[in-house]
């Protein structure tokens, strides 16, 4: 659960405190999203969009934080946002800086980010010096009345994002077919992208997929390749012969991810080490089944 809006320290938007430092904020950031991430180790990973991979330096247990200049000083765009905002259902924004006239064009990607975010119901915590209906400093000069109705527009939604009937509200992020072929999975799927799928799929965040979970994949693979969504049990039993640990019980640790639980089917789950090591030899042989 995404904390309840409020102002200060204990809602999703936090107005840094007068001489606190970028790295307090930051650190206030961090530990709320590990606690939405169900305490997983963050990791860097990467987002594919088109041939093109996005770089996210922090994330886990479907959550991603970034720094403000690592989404809008770059050359990331809407279709950008919109793969981050398919990937993870929470994602904080630490080091948001005063909006200027000087620097519109930061302003107009912020906009830009929070429009996909909003669309997508993702849940997005933030540090920043004011609020969002005093972010924009206008020097009231001729022609900014357009900058000034675009920020008051964006800071009416940032707003309503910080409302509990916002957080509460459903994710609602891109098909998973969409999202694998902007992966181009036909290819071979570089590791820090299968780290970026791993966060869309293990749905329930435990750090292992279930056969459940490994049937929605499975099924967004079909629809992305074939236009339908029907699993043959050939490949459902393919896929596992390649990726579970059908046989070894209990926890088992995992590199950089803590340790693996149950799944909600029995004893066999796939393990995040044997996602990303096995990942690209399970798509080939799961399209020829399809």
């Amino acid at each position: 659960q995404v904390p309840r809006a409020g102002g200060g320290f204990k809602g999703t938007w936090r107005v840094r405190r007068e001489g606190e430092s970028h790295e307090e904020g930051e650190r206030w950031l961090e530990r709320r999203l590990q606690r939405l991430a169900n305490e997983e180790k963050f990791i860097g990973v990467e987002v594919a969009m088109g041939g093109r991979r996005i770089q996210v330096p922090r994330a886990g247990g479907g959550v991603a934080l970034f720094r403000f200049d690592e989404v809008c000083a770059s050359a990331m765009g809407a279709g950008d946002y919109t793969a981050v905002a398919s990937t993870f259902h929470t994602v904080g924004l630490s080091r948001v800086p005063l909006m200027t006239i000087e620097r519109v064009d930061l302003m107009r990607r912020f906009i830009t980010f929070i429009d996909v975010m909003y669309e997508h119901k993702v849940k997005l915590l933030a540090c920043a010096p004011t609020s969002p209906a005093k972010l924009f400093v206008s020097s009231g000069g001729k022609g900014q009345r357009d900058e000034e109705f675009a920020w008051d527009r964006a800071a009416s939604r940032l707003a309503e994002m910080s409302t509990q009937e916002y957080v509460e509200a459903p994710w609602r992020p891109k098909s998973g077919a969409w999202l694998l072929e902007q992966a181009r999975v036909t290819e071979v799927v570089p590791p820090d992208v299968l780290r970026g799928l791993w966060q869309r799929y293990d749905a329930d965040h435990n750090g292992v997929l279930d056969e459940q979970e490994l049937e929605e994949l499975l099924a967004d693979l079909n629809q992305m390749r074939r236009g339908h969504r029907n699993v043959p049990q050939e490949q459902l039993d393919s896929a596992w012969e390649m990726l579970t640990n059908r046989g070894q019980r209990g926890t088992r640790d995992r590199e950089g991810m803590g340790g693996a639980k149950p799944s909600r089917r029995g004893d066999a789950f796939v393990t995040f080490e044997c996602f990303i090591k096995y990942g690209n030899e399970a798509f080939a042989a799961c399209m020829t089944l399809a």
